[in-house]
């Protein structure tokens, strides 16, 4: 009963993020609403992770079956990404780029706001 209740909580926030994208118009998939809206409940503990932790761990030691269906969508218009390859190449490579600088600078603005936040805490 406790894997169903967990099922029930995790599909019903799946199909509120539906509903939001198909109803309210929200322009981004339900999909990634309704993950936006879990992590808002788990955030605001109107959800603890206790209560979705089986499921949530059965989902994630299962990842790559989850994988399947878009690499055989890709495989099906194989012919048409072919054609296109030094384009995707160059946008592979250049958002990889963008995704290491950003991360860096992420990294060292988090860096430097710690030790502001150490060097105030050691002042008298």
């Amino acid at each position: 009963m406790r894997i169903f209740r967990q099922l029930t909580i995790i599909f019903a926030i799946c199909v509120a993020g539906e509903i939001l994208h198909r109803i309210v118009g929200i322009p981004l998939p339900g999909n990634i609403i309704g993950m936006v809206l879990l992590l808002i409940l788990l955030c605001t503990k109107l959800v603890k992770p206790q209560q979705i932790a089986e499921v949530s761990n059965f989902f994630l030691s299962h990842l790559a079956f989850f994988f399947l269906p878009p690499s055989i969508a890709i495989m099906a218009v194989g012919d048409d990404i072919l054609g296109r390859w030094p384009l995707l190449l160059f946008l592979c490579i250049s958002f990889t780029l963008v995704t290491i600088a950003f991360t860096g600078w992420a990294t060292q603005f988090l860096i430097r706001r710690q030790e502001r936040r150490e060097s105030r805490g050691s002042e008298p």
